[in-house]
């Protein structure tokens, strides 16, 4: 008779899950990919920014490279980070959802630079 309950929350435990993978490619997107270079090639590089995000024909945007400082004594426990500007690009084409191409119009843009969207 315990084996019910049991098996009850096993499946409910495998449902919540299944249901949490289906939308972690979403959260990905929405809070971590935002505005990430993910190709370049012939001074046309892709971007992670697509119609969900407002992305349109046109727009440009600001591109910053992310740089990891080391951390500064033994009391620091969270990493630092150096922002700096590397260029502009300009999308041409939205592709999706998700997903934009856009002409560098300035810099050395390279993979994993970040176009920023509008504050």
């Amino acid at each position: 008779m315990r084996k019910l309950p049991l098996l009850s929350f096993l499946i409910a435990m495998l449902f919540i899950l299944a249901a949490g993978c289906a939308t972690m490619q979403t959260v990905e997107h929405k809070y971590i990919m935002k505005g990430q270079i993910l190709d370049v090639s012939d001074r046309v590089a892709y971007l992670c920014i697509g119609s969900a995000d407002g992305a349109k024909v046109g727009q440009e945007f600001p591109v910053y490279r992310y740089e990891r400082l080391p951390m500064a004594g033994p009391k620091q426990t969270t990493p630092s980070f150096k922002r700096e500007s590397v260029g502009s690009v300009k999308i041409t084409e939205v592709v999706d959802v998700h997903y934009a191409n856009a002409s560098i119009l300035s810099g050395n843009i390279k993979v994993h630079d970040v176009a920023e969207l509008g504050r």
